[in-house]
């Protein structure tokens, strides 16, 4: 089993996050013959292979493994456990409405999904962390103007791990541009993964969508495909508009990851997660939970 340090804000300790049946991982990105086969097998269509077992009825007797695996609660699922027909569909469960409490206040930032979060200032470090490698802001968000636009910004990278909550909600009241995929290759989020650096290999499937938010002004929001994730489901590509913790989406099964940059004067990010991140170390935090307040920008 490898073990990785959280930070938990409410006990104010580091936990051990451990991942039970890695050894695939471990091949893949640990060894010589794995990073040599890594560009062949994280490719879409073993993904898509493996997402149509687990939304098969062939993985129905996985559920009750992976929730003791994972430590899940139940008592927070809105559906008994009996009435999911496949792991995907158990994956992507939906919580009962009080399981998760959005925080209202209009100045709070707060996250979009229950996960592991690093924030960390762009002006700093241009590099971002993704799927255990690391990537230039330019060549992930795939844009020069607009990369150049959050050069001195912030970035906050959460780690969706499969123990997870793996829906995700609007953070604030705004507008969208219509989504915009950029294809890449899929790659694992699990904490070995994370120890390997690569920048070449840092090509990963994500989705883009720019809010315009009340109160945090432009947010460049990603959804990133990881390793056995066959899809990002979105409730809406379009132009819209959205409220704060309105569900956006979710990921089918895997760990995922969710990337928000912001303009430096936008926001200011709470000081105990910033501490955390100069050390390395990645936050817990839950889908409605602030995690910094804005400073009222507008674009």
């Amino acid at each position: 089993m490898k073990v990785h340090r959280v930070y938990n804000r409410k006990s104010r300790q580091l936990e051990r996050e451990v991942s039970a049946n890695v050894s695939g991982l471990s091949f893949l990105y640990g060894s010589l013959a794995g990073k040599i086969l890594n560009p062949f097998i994280a490719r879409h269509f073993i993904s898509s292979t493996y997402g149509k077992y687990v939304k098969s009825r062939r993985s129905r007797n996985k559920i009750k493994t992976f929730v003791q695996q994972y430590q899940i609660d139940l008592s927070e699922v809105k559906r008994p456990i009996e009435s999911f027909t496949s792991l995907n569909s158990f994956f992507i469960r939906e919580l009962k409405s009080t399981a998760r409490p959005v925080d209202r206040e209009s100045s709070h930032l707060i996250s979009p999904a229950d996960a592991r979060l690093l924030v960390f200032n762009l002006s700093d470090q241009s590099a971002l962390p993704v799927k255990g490698y690391w990537i230039s802001l330019s060549d992930f968000v795939a844009d020069k103007k607009l990369s150049k636009d959050y050069a001195n910004g912030w970035c906050f990278v959460y780690r969706l791990a499969p123990c997870d909550y793996h829906r995700f909600c609007y953070i604030d009241d705004g507008m969208q541009d219509a989504v915009h995929r950029i294809k890449g290759v899929l790659h694992s989020v699990n904490p070995i993964a994370l120890s390997s650096v690569n920048a070449l290999m840092a090509r990963n499937y994500r989705e883009l969508t720019i809010m315009h938010t009340a109160n945090f002004g432009r947010v460049l929001h990603f959804e990133v495909g990881a390793l056995m994730v066959g899809r990002v489901f979105l409730h809406n590509r379009h132009a819209n508009s959205f409220s704060k913790g309105e569900e956006k989406g979710w990921f089918e099964f895997g760990g995922s990851t969710i990337i928000q940059l912001f303009s430096k004067d936008a926001i200011i990010p709470d000081n105990d997660i910033l501490e955390q991140s100069a050390k390395g170390i990645e936050t817990l935090i839950r889908m409605g939970e602030k995690t910094g307040y804005g400073k009222r920008v507008k674009f």
